[in-house]
């Protein structure tokens, strides 16, 4: 039995982790860190985690050594944790941007890394394009929640030179993306019926786009992102637009992406006429860690759009967390995380 602790388990991403590993059947969660929460059960913060623990959190200055330690702190709260984290945990999956990207890229878009001689050492955790590299990986990084979505739908595409190297995202977030702790914009009353642009240039996940895109197929994009708020606590829905290298119709980027996810458990191709609901919507998607997708081709302007839905706490964030720890332990990919989802919702 594999012995994990989740450092700062009090927030949405944390309870969603804390939700699958108490239920998973190859690991014991040992520990539980929150400052705030310290010496509260489990479903203090978490409701719905009634009856499920009797743990208590205990400060985050109280970890002690566990074989696997996730991660759910806020930008930086790993890398000033770093030196102690590495000696306590056997293996690290973080998932905050701390070590997702090279030391030149995280200067770019975040500050310079404090610890750049250690960012070599994970492995970034986009299971349906990286498995390979996680069973021996000690150190892992998860994706941020809206590049995870825009990558499985850019990535066929790119590899199979279906699409010149500019693309055009938008993607629509629900408020638990957020956090926990809310300011004036994401404030329930500023928040629940908000739809609205927010981020219109210059979001960080455009870096870590044009960076992932080029590590994994040789081919460097350059990505105009945008994001937007939808009055929703949960889900992504990322439209992705790529304007082809030549005239084409719809079956050769339905091919390219069918045969991309082909063996991948959690990622589900829409193809036209094949359902009551043609399109990708993260409703359905909630407390799952699949992927829905669809591809439409503009044939009069060559262009594909490939429109991507995901849960953000899960396939975004927790159940990837999962997803990727399941390989690093050598177990089923799919372990723990069969949960399908609720219609109507």
């Amino acid at each position: 039995m594999t012995r994990v602790a989740v450092l700062g388990a009090a927030g949405y991403t944390g309870g969603e982790l804390l939700r699958l590993l108490l239920a998973h059947p190859g690991v014991e969660v040992v520990q539980a860190t929150s400052d705030q929460f310290a010496g509260k059960r489990l479903d203090y913060p978490h409701p719905n985690l009634r009856g499920m623990s009797s743990l208590r959190f205990v400060p985050h200055d109280a970890l002690e050594p566990c074989d696997l330690l996730v991660s759910c702190m806020p930008q930086g709260g790993l890398i000033n944790r770093w030196a102690k984290v590495r000696e306590l945990a056997g293996r690290v999956i973080d998932l905050s941007a701390d070590f997702r990207l090279d030391p030149a890229t995280h200067e770019r878009w975040y500050k310079k890394h404090p610890r750049p001689a250690d960012v070599p050492g994970f492995v970034y955790a986009l299971p349906e394009w990286t498995a390979s590299e996680l069973p021996e990986a000690r150190y892992v990084a998860v994706p941020g929640c809206m590049a995870h979505a825009s990558l499985l739908g850019i990535l066929p595409l790119v590899r199979a030179g279906l699409v010149k190297p500019e693309l055009v995202v938008d993607a629509k977030t629900g408020s638990s993306g957020g956090g926990a702790t809310p300011d004036r914009a994401s404030h329930h009353p500023e928040r629940a019926s908000a739809l609205r642009c927010y981020k219109p240039v210059g979001h960080r996940h455009t870096g870590e786009l044009e960076n992932v895109v080029e590590r994994l197929t040789g081919t460097r994009p350059s990505v105009h992102f945008s994001a937007t708020a939808i009055p929703s606590v949960r889900g992504i829905l990322a439209t992705v637009h790529g304007f082809t290298t030549r005239p084409m119709d719809e079956a050769e980027p339905l091919r390219a992406i069918a045969m991309a996810y082909r063996e991948k458990p959690f990622v589900r191709l829409i193809r036209p006429n094949t359902s009551a609901s043609p399109f990708p919507e993260p409703g359905p998607l909630q407390g799952t860690n699949f992927c829905d997708l669809s591809v439409d081709v503009d044939t009069e302007r060559n262009r594909i759009v490939v429109n991507v839905a995901i849960d953000n706490l899960m396939k975004g964030a927790a159940g990837t967390a999962v997803h990727a720890m399941n390989l690093m332990l050598g177990r089923s990919e799919t372990e723990g995380l069969g949960f399908r989802g609720l219609h109507p919702i």
